[in-house]
């Protein structure tokens, strides 16, 4: 009797201990995989576009966001559809952008929801006035 409920406990502990190993896997190829789209081209045209909207000089010398960093710790897939997508602007964590980014019919990436921080939208409209 002894020998048959080590046998089982053994066999559910292989069963457990393979289980989490696979989960962990399939986790750590889904983030693999939406760091290799965030980082693609399509994504920085999406990206880029969305931040001229906002800033038509936005990513030159003239423009008040000057640079933009993914931060790719924090993707995760939206259930609905996309990306979540943060970015900071300027090397400044005040300046935040997160994003919903989809993938067109066409193949494009586009910004489909966004929440811009307060602080952004005061630098980019400081001097408009």
């Amino acid at each position: 009797m002894k020998k048959r409920y080590s046998v089982a406990v053994i066999m559910i502990l292989s069963g457990l201990l393979l289980g989490g190993c696979s989960l962990i896997t399939g986790q750590s190829t889904k983030k693999r995989e939406m760091i290799q789209i965030a980082e693609s081209q399509k994504m920085k045209v999406a990206i880029e576009s969305y931040l001229k909207n906002l800033d038509p000089e936005a990513l030159t010398p003239n423009g008040k966001i000057k640079s933009y960093r993914i931060l790719k710790d924090k993707l995760k897939y939206n259930p609905m559809e996309g990306i979540i997508v943060e970015i900071v602007i300027n090397r400044d964590d005040r300046l935040t952008i997160d994003m919903t980014v989809i993938e067109e019919d066409s193949g494009e990436y586009l910004v489909a929801t966004s929440g811009t921080p307060k602080e952004l939208t005061k630098l980019i409209e400081r001097d408009k006035q």
